[in-house]
């Protein structure tokens, strides 16, 4: 039967962040971002359409330096009337992705362009928000640190088929495997990987690995505390 998935973005993603209107003052958004511990709030209008956004790094520059000489009534006076749509990056300027946007992408394009969020757009409305904090949640996740087992880290033949003899002795043990990470660098010639398993009686499959020639470099419980 087939398995129904739409996608880590239609399955996960932030739906209905807090947005505002870009004819809301900056008080308004201000209070936003400090009542909710926001950064990143999306600007949409009547339509719910995506018409910029707004971080608090855009508060913090339009509010004036502690060096103006202008009155408190001066500056509440001046900041009443500044509209959040003077302050956002207008969407023609966004980086945004869609619904369907796989979780690699979204998180190269954030690592790549150097920003924390990124709007989620389907047919020019907005769908949700994918911020620096989502991408973490999602690593997490993915490799599994909130799961109970043993962390192994192996240094591994850079060569096809490696991975299969360490399979063979998981699958003797009825070892299952919450996650592998293998990063792209060598050592002395070798991959490294960080395999966690879902047991943490580790002694045979240890002496297994290494009886079959694989390096054993460290041993961890994981989670550690």
């Amino acid at each position: 039967m087939k398995i129904h998935y739409k996608g880590f973005m239609r399955e996960k993603i932030r739906k209905n962040p807090i947005t505002i209107n870009p004819e809301a003052s900056f008080f308004e958004v201000r209070n936003l971002v400090h009542e909710k511990g926001v950064r990143h709030v999306p600007v949409i209008d009547k339509n719910n359409m995506l018409v910029g956004i707004v971080t608090d790094r855009d508060i913090r520059e339009a509010a004036p330096s502690d060096a103006t000489l202008l009155s408190v009534q001066e500056l509440n006076y001046l900041l009443g009337k500044l509209k959040v749509a003077s302050i956002m990056t207008p969407k023609d300027k966004l980086i945004t992705i869609n619904p369907d946007t796989i979780i690699e992408e979204a998180v190269q394009l954030m690592h790549d362009n150097k920003i924390g969020c990124l709007p989620v757009v389907e047919q020019e409305k907005l769908y949700g928000i994918f911020t620096e904090t989502d991408a973490m949640d999602h690593l997490v996740d993915i490799f599994g640190l909130k799961q109970k087992g043993t962390r192994l880290t192996l240094a591994l033949e850079d060569k096809p088929g490696t991975m299969l003899g360490i399979l063979e002795i998981f699958k003797k043990y009825n070892v299952n495997i919450i996650s592998i990470v293998t990063p792209s660098f060598m050592v002395e010639g070798k991959r490294i990987a960080a395999i966690r398993i879902r047991t943490e009686e580790y002694k045979d499959v240890v002496a297994d690995l290494e009886k079959a020639g694989f390096d054993v470099l460290s041993i961890g419980k994981w989670p550690a505390i």
